[in-house]
């Protein structure tokens, strides 16, 4: 009897022992990183060959201190998903970006930024003050993101940028459109 009861006794701190380790555990997914696929789609490097997301959104809106946008995006072999939406404060943008703490989130899945590195471009813009040069080109950057045959469906991208004392978050609404089929002939 007692080497039954000592079993028994063993047996249930290996069960709590190995059930407290699970809890423990973190749930975390691992960041993505270029070249990882996420939902069907690859993530990976190339902003210059790609059409940049914010080219097919509606314009932003600030809510509770961030940014929001929706976006309805046609079917593409490639989408450059990597800017700061709302965030091109000219502040911000001539900022070391080393110097910030960034994070951005694709389905909630967390994407490695450093790994994707940094795209600096050029914009072309309308001169803040009255000026006989309408026009003048800003200097920005972007993170180095681009989807890979994205999905159709709906999708969240998410990104914060902490500096010391300011905090800067955008998130944006993203529907990536089917298909187009073509039936009958056009006379």
């Amino acid at each position: 009897m007692k080497k039954v009861w000592l079993l028994s006794f063993n047996l249930l701190i290996v069960v709590v022992g190995v059930a407290c380790q699970l809890v423990g555990q973190s749930t975390d997914k691992s960041m993505l990183k270029p070249g990882d696929e996420i939902d069907g789609m690859v993530i990976t490097t190339g902003t210059a060959k790609a059409p940049p997301l914010w080219a097919f959104c509606s314009p932003a809106l600030e809510n509770d201190g961030a940014t929001i946008a929706d976006c309805q995006v046609p079917p593409l072999p490639k989408l450059a998903i990597g800017h700061t939406f709302g965030v091109a404060d000219p502040a911000l943008q001539s900022m070391d970006w080393s110097a910030l703490a960034w994070e951005l989130y694709l389905d909630e899945q967390p994407i490695d930024l450093e790994a994707f590195g940094i795209y600096d471009f050029v914009m072309p813009d309308l001169a803040p003050y009255p000026s006989p040069v309408r026009e003048v080109f800003r200097q920005l950057k972007s993170w180095d993101v681009v989807l890979i045959n994205p999905t159709p469906g709906a999708h969240t991208l998410r990104g914060i940028a902490r500096a010391e004392a300011d905090l800067y978050k955008w998130a944006v609404n993203l529907v990536i459109e089917a298909p187009y089929l073509v039936t009958g002939s056009m006379k």
